[in-house]
């Protein structure tokens, strides 16, 4: 069973509460299948906790982790499993071996990023930073709640979301690459996934750059209702 614990980023920033994840353990567990936790979005803090899955007090069977392993600054994955999944692949029996590799499997200089990320992890108050941009944006998006240009709108830790009301909704929607181009002419880094948008910042960002955003934002839908 792999689950992304929290948020459905493909779908269009979904997000469900820490309790269902809790189900889906408890599932897997019943019916003896292995429970594997995608946390290569929601890892690192971003949905507020180190890995989403502490919030629903699961370990699971395999974890996936990428992108803030680095801090985002090279990409670089792991995935980490239980002792009892790795005993079943540690043997000089070739049959059990878990053949997988690529080309920069273990790159020495992304593995370096990685190691040095964790030692701010542990050296720094990321912790803390990562808490006050939650705040901050369940603050600052909060000025859109009941703005009938907008629905669900919704925040999970550090990410927030919330989808622009428009006729042709969806991943696919028109809107989209208009948004897309909106936003990089006010030299903004925002990926909206159709209609919905979306805002997932670094964590040194300051309450005045994401009030630019936000501003921005609510200059888009205006946008979007003139029908440019």
């Amino acid at each position: 069973l792999i689950v992304e614990p929290l948020v459905l980023g493909a779908g269009g920033m979904l997000m469900y509460p820490a309790s269902v994840l809790a189900e889906l353990k408890r599932i897997a567990e019943r019916s003896g299948t292995l429970f594997i936790a995608d946390e290569v979005m929601t890892g690192w803090g971003r949905t507020g906790t180190m890995f989403a899955c502490e919030q629903a007090a699961v370990a699971p069977d395999i974890l996936c982790t990428s992108k803030g392993l680095t801090g985002g600054s090279l990409p670089l994955a792991a995935t980490l499993a239980t002792d009892a999944i790795f005993q079943a692949h540690y043997s000089t029996d070739r049959s059990k071996t878990f053949f997988h590799s690529s080309s920069y499997t273990a790159n020495p200089i992304a593995c370096a990023a990685a190691l040095a990320n964790v030692g701010i992890w542990n050296d720094e108050p990321v912790a803390e930073r990562v808490a006050a941009l939650s705040r901050m944006q369940a603050e600052k998006v909060a000025r859109f709640n009941g703005d009938p240009r907008f629905e669900n709108v919704r925040t999970s830790g550090t990410i927030a979301a919330l989808d622009l009301s428009v006729g042709n909704a969806g991943y696919l929607a028109e809107v989209g690459p208009r948004l897309r181009a909106f936003f990089l002419d006010r030299g903004l880094l925002v990926r909206p996934l159709g209609n919905v948008l979306y805002l997932m910042p670094p964590y040194c960002v300051t309450s005045g750059e994401l009030d630019r955003l936000y501003t921005a934002i609510d200059e888009a839908a205006e946008l979007a209702g003139d029908g440019r």
